[in-house]
């Protein structure tokens, strides 16, 4: 029985050790993600993009997928911004990634555009936070345009 109890508490340790390292790798490809876009806005949205172009000469069709899919998406969130479903994309949605994110500057194109790296219902997502309008008019005008 002791030495089952040994084992058991082994085995728990080891794998919260495993949890923490995953967590740390995970932030740690975050935090490169955000690295790779140094400015935000519209300027860091035609960074990104150009990043794209550049990465996808070549390839004509799948830079045509990932700007209509982008084009799709912005068109969404610009026409209901108050619907909270354009605004949220999961990390691993394959057609995301089929997409856009697998292309260079395809997820950072949205982290420039204001996204953020948010986890929502143990989802990993981009996410477009509205800014309280009553607290925060140039916040909210800036995420608004």
């Amino acid at each position: 029985e002791l030495e089952l109890s040994r084992r058991a508490e082994e085995a728990r340790r080891r794998r919260i050790e495993e949890e923490q390292l995953a967590l740390a790798a995970e932030r740690e490809a975050d935090a490169n993600l955000l690295s790779l876009v140094p400015t935000k806005g519209p300027e860091g949205v035609r960074e990104q993009i150009e990043r794209m172009r550049q990465a996808l000469k070549g390839d004509r069709a799948a830079l045509d997928v990932a700007l209509g899919s982008l084009y799709t998406l912005f068109d969404q969130i610009s026409r209901k911004p108050e619907e909270v479903s354009f605004r949220r994309v999961r990390r691993d949605h394959p057609k995301f990634n089929e997409d856009i994110g697998r292309h260079v500057g395809g997820k950072e194109v949205l982290i420039a555009a204001g996204f953020r790296l948010e986890t929502l219902d143990g989802i990993k997502c981009f996410f477009s936070r509205e800014p309280n309008i009553e607290h925060d008019m140039n916040g909210w005008s800036d995420w608004f345009d």
